[in-house]
């Protein structure tokens, strides 16, 4: 499979998945309630590819290659590494939910951990400025 092969169906399979299916899941009916959750979707790719050259002693050069070396062309000389790769990774966060009451649709935040003691800590640090600059006025 060469790589415009390999890219074109990678094309395909984001296109398929893209969109609102993504964020928002299947809506669940609890009593006269809907439910939707709703997910913050980030995803990256890379790849890369390059030669290594190889560096070659005089004496090494005019030494003639074995053919088990480059058994394709015995007369032409390795002079370096191809080498490539690529990766990607998709993350998914759930960041709420929808509520569809009759005609009342609500959103409500998910709170992590993390979010709770990052808010504490800039609260934290607001109140002990404040004393501070409350004891230097008296």
């Amino acid at each position: 499979m060469n790589i415009k092969e390999l890219f074109s169906q990678f094309r395909n399979l984001l296109s398929n998945a893209a969109g609102v299916e993504m964020s928002f899941g299947q809506p669940t009916k609890i009593g006269e309630v809907y439910i939707i959750p709703v997910a913050k979707v980030s995803f990256g790719f890379g790849g890369g590819g390059g030669k290594a050259s190889v560096k070659v002693n005089k004496a090494e050069k005019n030494t003639p290659v074995p053919p088990e070396v480059n058994s394709e062309n015995p007369e032409k000389e390795d002079d370096g590494s191809l080498g490539g790769g690529g990766g990607g990774g998709v993350k998914t966060v759930p960041i709420g939910i929808y509520t569809i009451n009759g005609e009342v649709v609500k959103f409500h935040p998910i709170i992590s951990i993390k979010e709770l003691l990052a808010i504490m800590a800039v609260i934290s640090v607001f109140l002990i400025r404040f004393k501070k600059t409350k004891k230097k006025g008296k």
